[in-house]
């Protein structure tokens, strides 16, 4: 299903992309530290999505996590930011991801983040809803 120039397909929120020259490293391609960037800039989309937020103050949640697996070189091309939500807890859930080059062809890193809801008010981490796991559910239903 397409949103914008976001869509889901195969169980996957993916964020088309264009790396920019500030992501590229002295050796031509993206610098390692950027890919978690990346996996933040879909995070959010899809947070928001999900909760019908758009500010930086809507962000609930904090990393806990994060690991990458290098696959592939990127250079200054398009790509895709693909995420899904894996496995639900109590108060924490984990972002799995793919980043594609090559038209979706190749992937070129992997990567789970782990990040738990928080209360910024009450400096506090907050469960995880019902309706939260519904909208989980649903988006990656249709």
């Amino acid at each position: 299903m397409q949103r914008g120039d976001v869509y889901v397909e195969d169980g996957w929120y993916v964020v088309p992309w264009q790396v920019i020259f500030r992501d590229i490293d002295a050796f031509g391609h993206v610098n390692n530290a950027v890919y978690l960037t990346y996996f933040e800039w879909a995070r959010a989309r899809l947070w928001f999505e999900l909760t019908g937020g758009g500010d930086p103050a809507d962000i609930s949640f904090i990393v806990a996590r994060a690991e990458i697996d290098f696959k592939a070189q990127i250079g200054l091309e398009p790509i895709e930011i693909a995420v899904r939500i894996g496995e639900m807890r109590t108060t924490s859930f984990d972002t799995v991801y793919e980043i594609r080059n090559d038209n979706g062809k190749q992937i070129a890193a992997t990567g789970k983040v782990v990040v738990v809801l928080f209360d910024w008010k009450r400096n506090a981490k907050t469960q995880i809803t019902d309706g939260l796991r519904e909208k989980v559910r649903k988006i990656f239903q249709e």
